[in-house]
């Protein structure tokens, strides 16, 4: 067969049901062979960023490999936005790109570039295949890399002499490795009883614990601790229940916040975190000195990266909790109990502090106009059930989407992680095509969507029904929060130089309808759940552009 009938004959093996991409001339060797595997439909983006961020999002709601097809070094390079953030996120993705015949690439001929160099800081591994025997191995190597714990993408090259030279070796069996792994009973004993002994216990949870199929387990482990529970900050997916009493939300990336919510604790235990940093440097140590900390993951890398850990668990996440869960149990003598009943109690009231909270900023906001981004959330909370799926990229909108939706169904959330903008958009797309009976909801910051904007062509040419939520507030608020809190001449003169989308305003309606799109733009609160109820009801795309209050508030801390 030839090289390229070996490389799709490889994808219809390992159950590859879409490929993502955007042709150019180097890959037609590969669009010609697609001719002869229906079975494996291509999915064309106008943009190859597009392309990866669809194939991300596929990825993360099916957990099958999202598989790529770019265009050589500019297409790869183009690309680099979304895979970056898939790489933070831990997607497996098989991210592959023509090159130039072999034997003319020493002529530097337009397009030619170092392509495996170009992928490899965001790859957890990347090869150019250099003989058509060798893609057999290679593409059974790229799957297997890509899905194995902790999973993330890898990349291809595939020179197009290779892609049409004979080869008689056909694709190899995938080999599935599972992470099943558990420290030994000694380190689950002390962990244990440093939980049972603790009197401020606090859990952080990260996207380890989703991606290993441990919600449930960890809702165990933290009702046995008795313990507050929030998630980690830009989190990629749902790791706790939004609607558990124990759980505080997801964490804000900045160091005084991290301080805070750790000042009081004795105990800190991370589970599958991987973004403990704050997103700008803080000096102070964000874990007090006096604290234990007791870390959970599969990756050894994560454990002890940034900061001191007393009790180390490596392996897997979902055996670990079970156990920690048993261990705590039998561990726990009456003055635990008594104190874990106490901290359940002050955890309520301090719940219904905050539901308190809420409500009053949603009353407010119900007459707020520009719109309350709490009114809109609250509204649409109203509408959410069961069978329906989020993706946030709302940025400074957030704390009012995790607020205010009460989502509890495990794996039912994909959120921007690596903090690439332009990730949400073709991530709804790809989770719409892995979830046909679910409706994908995607709450979008203005800013985020102009980045990808041709997304909402795939939306319309595939007929992909998703709800695109932009919450408009005309600028890149978050700089405009950083900017303020520097207190410098920008927040004096309340000018914010490159920050404002205004000048024209962007008409994300006519935007939308170019692209087959039907849309609207709600300024009025009263507008707000009419709208909703009628993009909901509609089995296509639909886009409400809903103009938000544009007050800077201080961000960045």
């Amino acid at each position: 067969m030839l090289g390229r009938d070996c490389v799709l004959e490889a994808f219809r093996t390992y159950g590859v049901e879409y490929l993502f991409g955007n042709p150019g001339t180097t890959e037609l060797p590969l669009m010609d062979g697609l001719v002869n595997y229906p079975d494996i439909e291509y999915i064309l983006a106008l943009h190859e960023d597009v392309a990866v961020g669809m194939a991300a999002g596929y990825a993360q709601a099916s957990g099958k490999a999202g598989v790529v097809n770019l265009h050589i070094t500019p297409g790869l390079a183009h690309g680099l936005g979304n895979l970056y953030d898939a790489w933070r996120a831990h997607v497996p993705l098989v991210l592959t790109a023509g090159q130039h015949d072999s034997r003319l690439a020493l002529q530097e001929p337009a397009l030619v570039g170092d392509l495996v160099s170009l992928a490899k800081p965001f790859t957890k591994w990347a090869y150019e295949i250099r003989h058509p025997d060798e893609i057999g191995m290679a593409v059974q190597r790229a799957f297997k890399v890509a899905l194995t714990p902790p999973m993330g993408p890898v990349f291809l090259s595939l020179p197009s002499d290779v892609m049409m030279a004979e080869t008689s070796r056909g694709p190899m069996p995938l080999t599935v490795i599972e992470v099943s792994g558990s420290p030994g009973e000694a380190a689950v004993g002390e962990a244990a009883r440093t939980l049972v002994e603790a009197a401020h216990p606090v859990l952080i949870v990260g996207d380890g614990v989703a991606q290993a199929g441990a919600v449930g387990e960890m809702v165990q482990l933290a009702e046995v601790i008795g313990c507050e529970v929030y998630s980690e900050h830009q989190g990629a997916a749902l790791s706790f229940p939004y609607t558990h009493p124990q759980f505080f939300g997801r964490g804000l990336p900045n160091g005084p916040y991290l301080q805070r919510i750790l000042a009081d604790a004795d105990v800190v235990m991370f589970v599958g975190v991987t973004s403990q940093a704050p997103l700008l440097y803080f000096a102070d140590p964000v874990i007090p000195p006096h604290t234990r900390v007791i870390h959970v993951d599969c990756n050894a890398w994560e454990i002890g990266k940034n900061n001191h850990v007393d009790v180390a668990l490596l392996g897997d996440i979902r055996k670990i909790a079970a156990q920690l869960a048993e261990a705590v149990k039998n561990a726990g003598a009456a003055e635990f109990f008594q104190r874990r009943e106490r901290r359940l109690a002050e955890i309520a009231d301090r719940q219904k502090a905050r539901a308190d909270k809420l409500r009053e900023e949603r009353e407010a906001g119900r007459t707020q106009k520009p719109l309350s981004p709490a009114h809109i959330m609250a509204e649409l909370n109203e509408l959410w059930d069961d069978h329906t799926f989020l993706v946030d990229e709302s940025v400074t909108t957030g704390r009012y989407v995790h607020g205010y939706l009460k989502i509890d169904r495990v794996d039912s959330v994909i959120a921007l992680k690596g903090g690439g903008l332009g990730y949400g958009m073709p991530a709804a797309l790809g989770a719409q095509l892995a979830r046909p009976d679910e409706r994908v909801v995607a709450v979008i910051g203005d800013g985020s969507a102009l980045y990808v904007i041709q997304a909402l062509w795939n939306a319309s040419k595939y007929n992909l029904p998703v709800v695109y939520l932009i919450v408009n507030n005309t600028s890149y608020m978050i700089l405009k929060g950083g900017l303020r809190r520097l207190n410098g001449p920008a927040r004096a003169a309340g000018v914010y130089p490159g920050m404002d989308l205004v000048g024209p305003e962007i008409d994300f309606v006519t935007c939308a309808n170019a692209f087959g799109v039907e849309a609207v733009r709600v300024e009025n609160p009263e507008d707000v759940r009419p709208a909703l109820e009628q993009a909901l009801a509609k089995r296509r795309p639909y886009l409400i552009d809903f103009v938000i209050d544009k007050e800077v508030k201080e961000f960045l801390q």
